[in-house]
């Protein structure tokens, strides 16, 4: 990932760090996704490849840049002590009771919501960074803006759910979602073209007065595009799921590795061993940390998948601790925007 080291003040496009980042953090983990998904459909054989990938590659360094992102130093080791040690237990044991009391179907079902909505508010709160960072002003209303980033991906869900898919993923993880009619996808579908259309109008109006929000603009035609095809163009549920899964994954990676290289700016005295370690454009070494961060649990999780049905059942619900484990904490950490993570209280 080749990253411009110094920081340098965003022009009129309103990019995050820098024209060459924010393309690739845009359009090219766009295009990875959007391939990635062609390829499914070109090839179904190929899914078991590219979900082996994702996982390994992107899926749990990403859930490890949770950790680089609250806990980068001594000082926000301190401060979330809570989610780090707590709440992991907590998370742990509930799912464990759900498995046990009601089944797999309880925690495949919650999972198959809650990674929906998970990407969908992670989407909106780039999003809302491009918004502010936009050296023109960004004119449709915010709650016109958000209801149409969440009417989108209401399309894609209900689409997805009117096929009345059993399972998720793998056939081991039955869900059960309520039959929903056609009709009312495609309904929910023409309202969201309809807004998609508007949209469109309003942006190239605002492209012909030299007042387009180039970033905002590409970022916000991503969402759309990422969440259509996969939900709505692929009948592949696990396929469409990549496509949703890497965009998001490493859209995850690189927006945690530009908040601590932020943070360690304004922390020059304070900053941590990993701040120290990555400043300066390491973003390879940042990648290499998530990675071997995340590597106990392939190894726990390679390993107890081998002991039979009570194998499965316990990765199944240690896979899903940690997927809502990371689901949880991202909630909290993202909406406490007053200080980084590592900040001085």
């Amino acid at each position: 990932m080749a990253l411009a080291a110094e920081s340098v003040r965003a022009p009129a496009a309103g990019w995050l760090r820098n024209r060459h980042f924010d393309l690739l953090l845009i359009c090219g983990l766009t295009a990875i996704s959007l391939a990635a998904g062609g390829l499914i459909a070109l090839v179904p054989a190929s899914v078991v490849l590219v979900m082996l990938a994702d996982s390994w590659v992107l899926g749990y360094p990403h859930v490890a840049a949770t950790f680089v992102r609250i806990a980068p130093d001594k000082i926000g080791l301190n401060t979330h002590r809570f989610l780090l040690f707590v709440l992991p237990l907590l998370v742990l044991s509930a799912t464990a009771l759900l498995a046990v009391g009601i089944g797999i179907v309880a925690i495949a079902t919650i999972y198959f919501y809650w990674q929906w909505y998970h990407t969908l508010r992670q989407s909106w709160g780039v999003a809302q960074l491009y918004r502010r960072r936009s050296q023109v002003p960004v004119r449709e209303h915010p709650l016109f803006a958000e209801g149409l980033f969440t009417l989108v991906a209401l399309w894609g869900l209900l689409h997805r759910m009117a096929a009345a898919p059993d399972h998720f993923l793998f056939p081991y993880l039955t869900i059960s979602v309520p039959a929903i009619p056609f009709w009312l996808a495609d309904g929910v579908g023409y309202i969201a073209i309809a807004g998609l259309a508007w949209w469109t109008i309003t942006r190239i109006r605002d492209a012909l007065a030299g007042e387009l929000p180039v970033a905002h603009t590409l970022f916000s035609a991503s969402h759309y595009l990422i969440f259509i095809f996969g939900y709505v163009v692929l009948d592949n549920v696990v396929g469409g799921w990549l496509v949703t899964n890497i965009w998001h994954t490493t859209q995850y990676l690189m927006i945690v590795w530009l908040f601590n290289q932020n943070a360690s700016a304004k922390l020059q005295a304070q900053s941590g061993w990993f701040i120290r370690a990555s400043r300066g454009n390491r973003a390879l070494l940042y990648f290499g940390v998530c990675f071997l961060l995340a590597f106990p649990a392939y190894y726990v999780l390679s390993n107890v998948i081998q002991a039979g049905e009570i194998g499965l059942l316990s990765a199944i619900v240690l896979n899903q601790s940690i997927n809502f484990h990371h689901f949880i904490t991202d909630a909290v950490i993202w909406r406490a925007r007053r200080k980084p993570a590592g900040a001085p209280a």
